[in-house]
């Protein structure tokens, strides 16, 4: 197996992580290469909503969302795919 080891990344997180794996008694290594082969098959990356503060123009957004949702407001209900695609090709 090649190696490599460039990448950028913040140096505290980095050193966070490499703690992290070293408490759980995990290579950190192991850490980076379960990260990245899960991220090439499931082709989709995460991320946590208790990480990510969304903007004020986002959350007014979503909570327009919400109120629209709960009144039934802007909100269409397509009985199957078919329906769905046949709206959207119009």
């Amino acid at each position: 197996m090649q190696t490599t080891v460039i990448f950028k990344t913040d140096k505290r997180l980095k050193e966070a992580a490499q703690e992290t794996a070293k408490r759980m008694g995990i290579p950190f290594s192991a850490v980076m290469n379960g990260y990245m082969r899960e991220f090439v098959a499931r082709q989709e990356i995460t991320f946590s909503a208790q990480t990510y503060n969304p903007t004020p123009y986002l959350k007014r957004l979503l909570k327009q969302g919400e109120k629209d949702l709960a009144s039934g407001k802007n909100i269409k209900v397509y009985a199957n795919l078919e329906d769905l695609m046949a709206e959207i090709e119009k």
